[in-house]
């Protein structure tokens, strides 16, 4: 009868341990990355020398119509910007000098713009280069509006 009564308290006792662990795994999940070419499109066939991994993707809407604005980070750090419709339909890349042959540091939302974003660029892979803040205007997509909002040296 003891016996009995060990046994069970061993596999109740080792059913909750064996839960426990499982539960508080501390094996990291990842999101798999997403993929885009040179020309915007998702392929997450691409090699390495051949793709740009998004790291940032935000989703607006104007005219009644929904974009995604999204970026993507070459393996040198170089970046390309793009806009779709969701699901990289009609992708295509911003034509914007400033922003595309730059390195993209940060992107964030414009709090006071829903179709609007703060792009920082880098202008160069180092130290002391100058960096600018420049505010993109989504607002028609077709024409999209740049304006620079300060700069500094990084490094600073």
């Amino acid at each position: 009868m003891i016996y009995n009564s060990i046994a069970q308290i061993t596999l109740a006792s080792g059913l909750a341990i064996s839960l426990i662990l499982g539960l508080s795994s501390n094996t990291p999940t990842t999101a798999q990355e997403i993929y885009i070419n040179d020309r915007c499109k998702q392929n997450q066939q691409l090699n390495e020398f051949d793709r740009f991994t998004i790291f940032y993707k935000s989703e607006f809407k104007t005219k009644g119509q929904t974009y995604w604005f999204y970026s993507g980070r070459y393996q040198d750090g170089s970046t390309i910007i793009c806009i779709s419709q969701p699901g990289f339909k009609q992708a295509k890349p911003l034509e914007l000098e400033k922003i595309q042959s730059g390195y993209i540091d940060k992107i964030d939302k414009d709090p006071r713009n829903k179709t609007a974003f703060l792009v920082t660029v880098r202008e160069g892979n180092g130290s002391y280069v100058p960096v600018f803040q420049y505010r993109l205007n989504l607002s028609t997509p077709s024409k999209p509006l740049l304006t620079k909002l300060k700069s500094w040296r990084s490094g600073q």
